[in-house]
């Protein structure tokens, strides 16, 4: 490749390796024209002789600033004898860091568009290239680490580290919000993945192997917690998972722990002709897929792609007589067994410290929400009995017998057993919970019913229906049909004062006292039904808790040099593009050919330019490409960055940035910020405006845009 240093004509020059005359005639004239602009006027004619020389110094030039910028850099980090990747350093993105990251790549197998590995491989069914430890949930920054917004009236103007930020994709300003409630699962309490995660994994292998017979081998099945992300899509048809972008255009695929090769991924997914196949271009249910979606599923996905790799390899009768698709059927089947026999949650509650992170801010979050004026409840699809567990863990720390109802106090209503996201959708019968007991009693509308023997009734019960108390949820005013709000003292709130079981979105309207969704903020973790169903349906406002933004937002932060080094190649390859073009269109205008019928000298000038350029542009891809692809597994190398994938946003993201109004890493974020907050959304950009922030030099495109 020719490398040229940019700045005026007398700037050291390294010449390529040319013969004769029309060498020194060539590198002469692009000596002399060395600090001209890049671009040259349209009207310039193939005969003259500026062309050739001036083009191919700025062809050459222009991949010298990138290749002398990464001389500089540091190489990037190799993998270790796991495969995992070391920490980068602040430099990192060099094209010389590319190549190694390339070569230490693992090698592909070749898979079939139907998603059968080659017959001739048989190797283990757990081969798989270890992850970055710390992708998916985090613990909640301790109390002290930063200061709270009520900490100070008068603060430093510095602003919150990027990973203790709220980020805005629609304005919202919270004096609008009456209501402001939370999901529990993975939203308050944070699992820690490497302890539940792996209990979720064996218990579905237990059920498994006890109930559909699976082999036995499947106990010594090995769970990598963070070798999945959410985002993620199951083909249950072919046994494939897939990465797919905003456009639905599948960019990353594997079949088991084999990643598909290009043309496969290409002809299976984002071929014309699989236009007419099921669910082509448009993954939902009906098509035959499944999405990852929150959390709890990655451990059900990892277990899905180590029954295809056994499959595949003809391990066991069992499971070569099923089909992908069945395989996920009984797996799917295993995991609702799982929590419906409690076995995931006896073993919570035992010990909920090994698997759930304690938030020391959660309670200062809920108690300045409330002392704000707003009310403040809980929807959840887990029941009552766990949601005490969890909740008594978080809010006070107790735990078996020292558990108390105390922690109702900063909610004015709980709703257990909400069915998400049927809750936004479909009316269902409403029950009051006894919170002692954990007994259900009917309500009408959330009215107390009375029996009709009130002998049948305790003494304590028969006191609160004859009351027929209707306080509001914030426990001011009245609102006809609303049971009472929690402000009995610690441990003896009573019987069906503020949880209910079930129910539908209208009831919890009617306890709020709120009449439009926009008077609703809610917090939630799962992108469809907390966020994507509550603001379709019903019109909440709505934020989505990323735990993964933790470890994301750090690895953005160290690979700033590497995102404008992909953008400059980017706009580098598009210029090429057009210069090659130009020379093209030229060359074919002009035959070639003198009026002594000798082929004129200028023409294959050109077409030796020609030639230089589509050989400097195919090593310019070739490098780019592979610098993408080690930015990506800097992030994750599986699956790349979760927010994107190659340069478009991922279909996760993209449902974020439609259906979120608000996104952070962890709910305590909520600490750090003013209740009475108008969050401003970014100033949308069209794409000519981004050319002309991009003109404006370094640093002026979007966070990561490359």
């Amino acid at each position: 490749m020719v490398v040229w240093t940019r700045g005026h004509a007398s700037a050291n020059l390294r010449v390529p390796a040319m013969s004769g005359q029309f060498s020194g005639r060539v590198w002469r004239q692009a000596r002399r024209l060395a600090h001209l602009q890049p671009f040259w006027p349209a009207s310039v004619s193939l005969s003259s002789s500026a062309l050739f020389s001036e083009s191919r110094r700025w062809l050459s030039s222009a991949v010298a600033r990138n290749s002398t910028n990464s001389a500089a850099s540091s190489s990037s980090s190799s993998g270790n004898r796991n495969g995992s990747l070391a920490r980068p350093s602040a430099s990192q993105g060099s094209f010389a860091s590319v190549q190694s990251a390339t070569s230490a790549a693992a090698s592909v197998a070749a898979v079939t568009a139907a998603g059968t590995t080659n017959s001739a491989s048989r190797e283990p069914p757990q081969r798989h290239i270890s992850a970055t430890k710390g992708y998916g949930s985090h613990p909640p920054p301790p109390r002290g680490t930063f200061p709270l917004w009520t900490d100070d009236p008068i603060p430093p103007l510095q602003r919150l580290p990027v990973q203790r930020r709220i980020f805005c994709n629609r304005a919202l300003n919270m004096k609008q919000i009456k209501a402001i409630g939370y999901d529990m699962d993975y939203t308050l309490a944070q699992y820690k993945p490497d302890t539940f995660e792996s209990l979720a994994h064996k218990e579905t292998v237990s059920k498994l192997i006890e109930v559909f017979r699976y082999p036995e081998e499947l106990r010594r099945l090995d769970f990598q917690w963070d070798y999945m992300t959410k985002g993620l899509i199951i083909d249950k048809e072919r046994g494939n998972v897939l990465k797919v972008d905003r456009h639905n255009y599948v960019k990353v695929a594997y079949h088991g722990f084999r990643e598909l090769p290009v043309d496969v991924r290409k002809a299976v997914y984002n071929g014309h002709h699989s236009a007419g196949a099921a669910g082509a271009g448009v993954f939902d249910e009906a098509g035959g897929y499944a999405m990852v979606d929150t959390l709890f599923s990655l451990a059900e996905a990892y277990l899905f792609m180590q029954l295809v790799e056994m499959k595949d390899h003809d391990r066991h009768d069992i499971l070569r007589r099923k089909s992908y698709k069945d395989l996920y059927r009984d797996l799917r089947t295993a995991v609702d067994m799982c929590h419906r026999d409690g076995s995931l949650k006896r073993a919570v509650a035992a010990n909920p410290e090994k698997f759930i992170h304690r938030d020391e801010h959660l309670v200062h979050v809920l108690e300045t929400h409330r002392a704000s004026g707003r009310s403040v409840f809980l929807a959840t699809n887990s029941l009552f009995d766990y949601t005490n567990v969890v909740m008594n863990f978080l809010i006070s720390g107790k735990t078996g017998a020292q558990k108390t109802s105390e922690w109702l106090q900063y909610f004015d209503v709980v709703m257990v057993g909400c069915a998400k996201p049927s809750f936004f959708q479909h009316r269902a019968p409403l029950f009051s919970v006894d919170v002692n007991t954990g007994m259900l009693k009917n309500t009408d509308n959330g009215a107390p019913i009375i029996p009709i023997d009130e002998q049948d009734m305790s003494e304590e019960s028969a006191a609160v229906a004859s009351s027929a108390p209707t306080p509001t949820a914030s426990g001011s005013g009245s609102s006809s049909g609303v049971l009472t709000s929690p402000a009995a003292p610690a441990g003896s709130v009573r019987c069906g004062s503020n949880v209910f079981q079930g129910g539908w979105y209208m009831d919890l309207h009617k306890m709020l006292g709120v009449t439009e969704g926009n008077q609703v903020l809610y917090v939630g973790d799962h992108i469809y039904g907390d966020i994507v169903k509550s603001k379709k349906d019903i019109g909440w406002r709505t934020m989505l808790v990323v735990p993964e933004l933790e470890l994301e937002l750090e690895k953005l932060g160290r690979s700033m040099k590497m995102q404008e080094e992909l953008r400059q190649l980017r706009h580098l390859r598009d210029e090429y593009d057009d210069r090659i073009q130009r020379l093209r269109w030229s060359i074919r205008s002009n035959k070639g050919m003198g009026a002594d019928g000798v082929e004129d000298q200028a023409y294959r000038d050109a077409l030796q330019l020609l030639e230089a350029a589509e050989t400097d542009r195919a090593q310019l891809k070739a490098r780019h490409s592979a610098l993408l692809r080690n930015h990506h597994r800097q992030f994750h190398p599986v699956w790349g960055q979760l927010m994107r994938t190659g340069h478009q946003n991922s279909r996760f993201a993209h449902q974020v940035e439609r259906y979120a109004c608000l996104y952070t890493s962890h709910v305590n974020n909520l600490a750090f910020v003013s209740p009475e907050k108008s969050f401003m959304g970014r100033m949308d950009l069209m794409a000519h405006e981004w050319e002309d922030a991009e003109a404006a030099g370094p640093g002026a495109g979007p966070l990561g845009g490359i």
